[in-house]
């Protein structure tokens, strides 16, 4: 990303640009910088720019627009998004593959996607053609930054606890932490300050926070407040089986997490290993582990298992099978 700010900041632009990752809201702010830094202002009547938003377009086509001289301009702008180029193997990718080795000097190539794969041609060839960028979650630590400076600007603090519900809450997408954090600036703008109780009232509370407080819950062998959390998830329109799988993934991940315990890996090589990018999750899992032992948890996978098999041969119904699984584990 730092490339791209480069590229920028000189004037120097590459002439093929590939955007790509899980993080949405960093996709749209880096394609929209580049849009900006080009003079684009994404009107329909701009000559110089082409927006391709759909896949019924052909190679042929996208090379007839790269190919087209920009009218009293120096470049012409092609934006294309969510193409599905790059993903598999097949003869367009490999003539779009050699395009890349001729973009005219006249027109900057920009292509924004969701998923690519790395082993294909067409990927390798955008790499040695232009600047090739993933675009993931920040760590706990750069979002934490990139809040701070925007509630700096606001003249608002934040207290520790209040930032760990806001992550807690918020942690899987920019785009919400965006949308939360401006809430909270609003609510807390005559305060100067925002307290936890200022995050508990003003922010989502998602399905996939509520399910530590689930979690939490069966730690504690708490099982009034188990079934609170249970019937807040189905208010938000949660159904029982998505939260059954919730709960299923937590505890395969504590399930893992104890054999690598046993190992001593670094906590990096853990969230590797476990597909968990967050460092707050981690640390939630690690004080888990001191509640449950490997057979209780073995015996949390194994129910919610059958309970999931009778739902769907109809033998059990579909609220019944999550309630069964809490109430027996905390018993």
């Amino acid at each position: 990303m730092r490339s791209i700010d480069n590229d920028i900041q000189n004037g120097n632009y590459r002439h093929l640009y590939l955007l790509f990752g899980s993080e949405h809201y960093l996709i749209r702010g880096y394609r929209d910088k580049l849009l900006q830094g080009l003079g684009v202002t994404k009107e329909e009547g701009d000559m110089n720019f082409t927006w391709i938003r759909n896949r019924s377009f052909s190679v042929a086509d996208l090379m007839e627009q790269v190919d087209t001289m920009p009218f009293f301009a120096d470049v012409r702008v092609i934006l294309v998004e969510n193409s599905g180029f790059f993903k598999g193997s097949s003869k367009a990718n490999e003539e779009l593959a050699e395009y890349f080795k001729q973009i005219p000097e006249t027109s900057i190539l920009i292509f924004t996607e969701q998923d690519v794969d790395k082993r294909g041609k067409l990927y390798k060839a955008a790499t040695k053609a232009g600047c090739v960028e993933e675009m993931n979650m920040p760590t706990e630590k750069e979002l934490m930054s990139w809040i701070g400076g925007r509630l700096k600007e606001a003249g608002i603090g934040m207290k520790t606890a209040a930032w760990r519900e806001f992550y807690r809450r918020c942690q899987n997408s920019m785009d919400l932490m965006d949308q939360e954090s401006q809430k909270l600036i609003a609510y807390c703008l005559n305060k100067g300050n925002i307290e936890l109780e200022d995050v508990e009232a003003v922010c989502v509370n998602s399905a996939e926070s509520k399910v530590f407080d689930l979690i939490d819950a069966m730690a504690g062998r708490d099982a009034k407040r188990a079934m609170k959390v249970y019937q807040d998830m189905l208010l938000l329109d949660e159904a029982p089986m998505a939260i059954l799988a919730l709960i299923v993934r937590q505890f395969r991940q504590l399930h893992s997490l104890m054999e690598m315990e046993q190992q001593r890996l670094r906590p990096e090589r853990e969230k590797e290993l476990l597909n968990q990018k967050s460092d707050y999750v981690l640390r939630k899992l690690k004080g888990y582990l001191r509640n449950f032992k490997k057979t209780e948890i073995e015996e949390v996978l194994t129910m919610a298992a059958e309970n999931e098999a009778a739902f769907k041969s109809g033998r059990l119904e579909e609220r019944m099978s999550v309630e069964l699984l809490l109430l027996s584990f905390i018993h």
